[in-house]
């Protein structure tokens, strides 16, 4: 099988920022630091899933829903932690980057056992800020939607 798409791969050093970034992003949602984590997007961020009809545009937003879904796991008494893993790093000019990775979600009630929650593909468009990365597009597939 032969792809019809060019990709650009980036350096060891880039897929490693890469990787280190959003580690750091998934351990800053699932701590319920919503402000922290909503900075790692840019300003007019766009987040869009087929699970939703309209896609959350602007920190302003995307920091509203976030609030909304930590604020509803700690009602419901879970826990999440996002896993993201078969990252791929592709660069899109000198400081943009596309990138697709596989994300699991495990959820753990108060006293239960880690139960498997969501499976989805990711795929974002970082940019360059400052001496790291920042989100400025994000396209979540749900598996099963």
């Amino acid at each position: 099988m032969t792809s019809t798409t060019t990709s650009t791969p980036v350096s060891a050093e880039v897929y490693e920022q890469v990787r280190c970034f959003y580690s750091r992003q998934m351990q800053l949602i699932d701590s319920g630091r919503v402000q922290d984590w909503v900075e790692t997007f840019v300003e007019d961020a766009v987040i869009a899933n087929n699970a939703n009809p309209e896609p959350a545009r602007g920190r302003e937003i995307i920091t509203r829903v976030a609030h909304r879904i930590v604020n509803e796991a700690r009602e419901n008494g879970v826990l999440h932690r996002h896993w993201l893993g078969m990252l791929t790093v592709d660069r899109l000019g000198p400081d943009s980057l596309a990138t697709r990775f596989y994300a699991f979600v495990v959820e753990t009630a108060k006293g239960g056992q880690p139960e498997f929650y969501r499976s989805t593909i990711g795929r974002d468009v970082l940019v360059r800020h400052g001496s790291g990365w920042q989100v400025r597009e994000r396209y979540v597939t749900h598996d099963g939607s």
